[in-house]
């Protein structure tokens, strides 16, 4: 475990050595906050439900952002060859560079928390919903985020693998839209338990169904697999 903390302290500090970490929360705290005080103005009531939902589009939009950078990084600075030949194995590479693309992540959406005050001030919303909504944005996120890290150890570009993670992200934002055209319900159950969106509607409904917390950490468990059988192969 020491050579994952050493990766996650690595990325740690290029994270805030860079703009990259402050551009985003800042365009996530903006957008967040608009889309907070729109729903709120526009609907009248004192609930978060489209405001998650909107967060959930943000954050697809931004995860490459974040992302893109973690191996493409490496390979564009030429240090990926002296990262390889260091005695870490690569699940404590792929760990380490995880963990600290999941705390940037972590403190973007604890940034959040700031629209609740207003909201508990003037309102009366339910807590356990609100809850159960910020669970499953945080399981959410973590699979996005191991999505776009296994894209960003297949290419060397970073602008290749941001234009590569953005589509499938969508893909699985919308793939339940597909339920509707499908004949057979076995496809139509496939279209929906594969959809980033439906499970997240169960969170922002105050559900905290096992299923839609498994399904997102399989997704996380398979790309951080995939990206550490990608690493073994190159070395």
């Amino acid at each position: 475990m020491n050579g994952t903390l050493a990766i996650y302290r690595k990325e740690l500090i290029q994270y805030f050595r860079s703009p990259i970490a402050y551009f985003v929360l800042a365009v996530f705290l903006l957008g967040t906050g608009y889309f907070f005080l729109y729903n709120i103005f526009s609907t009248g009531i004192g609930t978060m439900d489209e405001t998650f939902r909107n967060m959930g589009i943000l954050l697809i939009t931004l995860t490459p952002l974040i992302t893109m950078r973690l191996f493409c990084g490496e390979y564009t600075g030429r240090t990926m060859e002296l990262l390889m030949t260091l005695p870490l194995r690569p699940w404590e590479i792929v760990l380490g560079k995880y963990l600290g693309a999941v705390t940037i992540f972590l403190l973007m959406t604890a940034a959040t928390g700031i629209n609740l005050v207003p909201l508990y001030l003037f309102g009366n919303p339910e807590t356990k919903t609100i809850l159960s909504g910020y669970i499953g944005f945080v399981l959410m996120g973590m699979a996005c985020l191991a999505v776009g890290q296994f894209f960003s150890s297949l290419t060397h570009n970073q602008i290749v693998a941001a234009l590569i993670t953005i589509p499938v992200l969508l893909g699985f934002w919308f793939i339940g839209h597909l339920q509707a055209y499908q004949n057979t319900p076995a496809m139509r159950e496939l279209f929906g338990y594969l959809s980033f969106s439906l499970h997240f509607s169960d969170f922002i409904r105050g559900l905290l169904r096992s299923e839609a917390a498994a399904f997102y950490l399989v997704v996380v468990a398979i790309a951080l697999t995939l990206n550490t059988s990608y690493l073994q192969w190159r070395r």
